[in-house]
């Protein structure tokens, strides 16, 4: 979305494709010298490839850019230390949010000390950034957070959201191959935070069939509009989800036979990141 975002401000952003070292060589091959830092998430429902993150991180430093990686989603959830210490790597700066403190507003920005410091009120150099806060002196949220680490330590929590995530959706995969639906409906990407991939008659994605699965798992007592999972879930919810899939699938055939429009009560959902309304 570009609307409302002045051209010059734009044009102080460049583009690269995930898992595509090229791409980001040529962006820095283009603007030689003129960009500070490279940012992304270090995994989405997309795996890096073996060895794309050091590689970027290497070919950012080669150019002398940094390179930060956005957390917010992935820390806490792959490992209590980030994607980034699951994969292997260390890029120059971290941000931190979410999981943190267990829904507390609380996020972190963490890194290498050399780059930390520039934005430190200790010494005598010239600082590079501000770290200011509103609620900088609000101390609910840290003590969530503590208590949060002490029990992801103590529970091995992200353990168990990597085994409950990989059983439910392999549970799912297995029941929409029983039903014959294994090309129409799929849990997919990474096991840690998989997707829908819900499929029309000719095998196209189709956000008619996404919200008429959605709507029927509804039906059946379970409100699951992303896959996200939580310490909270067990072996209780997994068979409940398990349930009402296999109920949801049998209404999701019955569609591709017959039409969605039969079956469907409402407005198709319209994906959150678009252009237009």
């Amino acid at each position: 979305m570009s609307r409302g975002i002045p051209s010059e401000i734009q044009s102080l952003t460049k583009n690269f494709e995930f898992n595509n070292l090229c791409s980001l060589e040529t962006v820095l091959n283009e603007h030689k010298g003129q960009l500070a830092c490279v940012v992304m998430e270090p995994s989405t429902h997309v795996e890096p490839a073996p060895g794309f993150l050091q590689s970027v991180i290497d070919l950012a430093h080669k150019h002398g850019t940094l390179v930060i990686f956005d957390e917010m989603i992935t820390g806490f959830r792959w490992d209590i230390k980030g994607a980034s210490h699951y994969y292997g790597v260390c890029p120059d700066l971290f941000t931190f949010g979410k999981g943190m403190a267990n829904g507390f507003s609380v996020a972190a920005l963490a890194g290498k000390r050399d780059v930390m410091q520039l934005g430190c009120i200790e010494g005598p150099h010239e600082r590079v950034f501000l770290m200011s806060t509103t609620h900088g002196a609000e101390m609910s949220g840290l003590a969530a957070f503590r208590e949060t680490l002490q029990i992801y330590k103590e529970e091995n929590v992200t353990a168990h959201l990597w085994d409950f995530s990989k059983k439910l959706a392999d549970g799912m995969n297995a029941i929409a191959k029983e039903e014959g639906l294994h090309d129409y409906f799929k849990i997919d990407g990474v096991s840690i935070n998989p997707i829908f991939a819900c499929r029309d008659r000719s095998g196209e994605l189709s956000l008619a069939f996404h919200t008429l699965f959605h709507q029927e798992m509804l039906k059946n007592g379970v409100l699951i509009p992303c896959l996200a999972y939580s310490y909270s879930h067990g072996n209780t919810e997994l068979e409940l989800t398990l349930d009402a899939t296999k109920k949801a699938l049998k209404v999701y055939k019955s569609a591709l036979e017959e039409g969605y429009e039969k079956y469907l009560n409402g407005h198709i959902i319209k994906p959150v990141f678009r252009k237009f309304n």
